[in-house]
């Protein structure tokens, strides 16, 4: 539903009496297994996809595109192996 805004039948209900414990357990885990680089990536992946819905808003409006900065797939000068024996 969310990629579509199609209504998609899922056979989990919503709890009305369960959900305030589920939140709960979801916030425990959160709390206790999220280090500070999950919350790096879990912004850069939250900027990235803003980027990517403005580019893809600014395709379907015809607005002229800026050229975009590629990150290097490998280093200018990459090291050379070790030669095997």
């Amino acid at each position: 539903m969310h990629d579509s805004g199609d209504y998609v039948a899922h056979s989990n209900n919503f709890s009305s009496s369960k959900w305030l414990s589920t939140t709960d357990s979801y916030v425990e885990k959160i709390q206790k297994d999220l280090t500070g680089d999950n919350w790096t990536q879990i912004f850069q992946g939250l900027h990235r996809l803003r980027d990517s819905c403005v580019l893809a808003d600014q395709i379907q409006l015809g607005a002229p595109l800026l050229p975009r900065q590629r990150e290097a797939l490998l280093p200018a000068d990459p090291p050379i192996p070790p030669p095997s024996d």
